[in-house]
C-alpha cells in the first residue's frame, strides 16, 4: 500500500492500524521524568496552607491607616509567631512569612519609616506612610493551588514543572502509563559500528545512535539495539528475537526495492500485517508500517540518515504518544519560506533552523546528508508540485513542524 501524507502527515497512516485499541497499562510508582500520568492527579492540600505575605513589610489592621505603631512581633518564613494582632500594633513580616491572625493587609517596607529601635537593633516603633485596603499583599490560603484542584490531567508528560508540582504536594507515587519497550535494529552488510578506520565499501552506523538519542530526548528508553545481516534468514530470526523483547520495533534500511532488502518479505513470516509499504513524501518514500496480533508495532524506516530521522518524527513519535494516551499532533507554527524553492512531485519536508526571529535552511537537502539535520528545529512542509504551482517564492507562509528546541 502507498500512503499519501498530503492531508494529515502524522495521523492518516497510523489510523490504519487503529492504535487507540492498545490497552493502556498503568502502574503506581515514584514520579519519573518523561513518564505520562495514567489518571487525573488532584491536589492534596492548599498551597499556601497559611496566609502568606507577598512582600517584606508589616502586617497591619488596614482600618488603622497611616500613623505611628509599635512592632509587637516578627513573622519569618517557616515561623509562626502565634500572636493575634490587635488594632494599633503591627508585626514585621518577611516575604512568604505568615500573616498573623487579626491582620488583614501588609504594608511594604518602602512605605514605612523607622521611628525607634530596640537595644538589639530590631524595629520597635515605625511610621506607616500609606493607607492600604484589606487583602493588600496577602496571599490567601489556597491561592496558588486549592485542595482538590486538578494538579495534573491524565495523559500529562512529567517534566521539570510537573515534577515540581508533585513535590509541592508531597505526592510520592502516581499512576503512570508503562512505557513501551523499544528495539532499534540496523540492517545492511556495509554497516559497522563507529571506529577509527573504515574498509573500502563500509559505512559507519549513524542511525542507531541518532535514533536512540532522539528517543531519549522524547522521554523513551531503548531496550534492544541490534544489527541484521542482509539475508532473509537473518532478518526473519532477528525479528523473532526482537518480538520477544520489545513492544515497538524500529529498523533502518532494508525496506526499499533492492535485491538485499528483505524486511518486507520477512514480516509476514513472523505474523505481521503490513499496513503500508511506501509513503508519498520526500524524504522517506520506503517507510513501512506493520502490526502484529499481539499489539506490537513495526516501523521500517529508510536507511538514509535524514530519512530515518524525519520519518521518526512523522510516524514513530506520534505512535508513541498514542501508545501513552497522548495527543499525537506535533507542535507547529507558520513561518516565511527563507528562499524560493522548486516543488517536488511529492510533499516535501525540508530542514530548517529558527533563530533570532527568522528561519534559515540547513543547506543541501539530500536525504543522505546528515549535516542537514544539524541544529534543525523545524521541518518546513512544502506541497507537491501541480500544474498550477511549480514553486514557492521566498516569503511564502508555510507550515513548520517543530522538532527541537526553538
Amino acid at each position: 500500500a502507498v500512503v499519501s501524507t498530503q492531508s494529515g502527515h502524522y495521523a492518516g497512516p497510523l489510523k490504519t492500524a487503529t492504535l487507540s485499541t492498545i490497552p493502556p497499562t498503568l502502574e503506581g510508582q515514584a514520579p519519573s521524568h518523561g513518564h505520562v500520568t495514567g489518571s487525573v492527579v488532584l491536589a492534596r492540600e492548599d498551597l499556601p496552607n497559611y496566609r502568606a505575605s507577598v512582600k517584606d513589610g508589616y502586617a497591619v489592621v488596614s482600618g488603622d491607616g497611616p500613623g505611628v505603631y509599635q512592632v509587637v512581633a516578627v513573622s519569618k518564613m517557616g515561623h509562626n509567631s502565634g500572636i493575634v494582632l490587635e488594632s494599633g500594633t503591627v508585626s514585621r513580616v518577611t516575604t512568604g512569612g505568615m500573616v498573623p491572625l487579626g491582620a488583614d493587609a501588609v504594608v511594604q517596607v518602602e512605605d514605612t519609616k523607622l521611628v525607634s529601635s530596640t537595644p538589639e537593633g530590631e524595629e520597635a516603633v515605625i511610621r506607616i506612610l500609606s493607607r492600604v485596603s484589606p487583602g493588600t499583599d496577602v496571599r490567601p490560603v489556597g491561592s496558588d493551588i486549592a485542595k482538590g484542584e486538578v494538579l495534573l490531567p491524565g495523559g500529562c508528560q512529567l517534566f521539570a514543572a510537573e515534577l515540581g508540582l508533585l513535590a509541592s504536594q508531597g505526592i510520592e507515587s502516581v499512576e503512570v502509563r508503562v512505557k513501551p519497550k523499544i528495539a532499534i535494529i540496523s540492517t545492511g552488510n556495509e554497516l559497522v559500528k563507529s571506529g577509527p578506520e573504515l574498509a573500502s565499501g563500509q559505512v559507519r552506523d549513524s542511525n542507531t545512535p541518532a535514533l536512540s538519542h532522539m528517543l531519549q530526548e522524547d522521554g523513551y528508553n531503548v531496550t534492544l539495539c541490534s544489527h541484521f545481516p542482509d539475508t532473509l534468514y537473518d532478518v526473519s530470526q532477528g525479528l523473532r528475537t526482537a518480538l520477544q523483547q520489545a513492544d515497538i520495533i524500529l529498523t533502518t534500511g532494508g525496506v526499499s526495492m533492492g535485491e538485499c532488502d528483505y524486511l518486507k518479505e520477512a514480516l509476514p513470516t513472523v505474523g505481521a500485517t503490513v499496513q503500508f509499504g511506501r509513503v508519498h513524501m520526500k524524504p522517506g518514500k520506503p517507510t513501512t508500517f506493520a502490526t502484529f496480533p499481539s499489539g506490537q508495532l513495526f516501523f521500517g524506516l529508510p536507511g538514509n540518515p535524514v530519512s530515518a530521522m524525519v520519518t521518526y518524527k512523522l510516524f514513530v513519535l506520534p505512535a508513541l504518544r498514542v501508545w501513552e494516551g497522548r495527543d499525537p499532533a506535533p507542535s507547529a507554527m507558520r513561518v516565511e519560506l527563507p528562499e524560493t524553492r522548486n516543488l517536488d512531485p511529492r510533499p516535501e519536508y525540508i530542514r530548517a533552523v529558527y533563530k533570532n526571529g527568522g528561519v534559515e535552511l540547513t543547506g543541501g537537502q539530500c536525504s543522505s546528508r546528515l549535516l542537514s539535520m544539524r541544529s534543525a528545529n523545524l521541518l518546513l512542509q512544502l506541497p507537491p508540485r501541480s500544474d498550477t504551482c511549480t514553486s514557492l517564492q521566498k516569503g511564502t507562509l508555510v507550515q513548520a513542524m517543530i522538532i527541537g528546541r526553538l
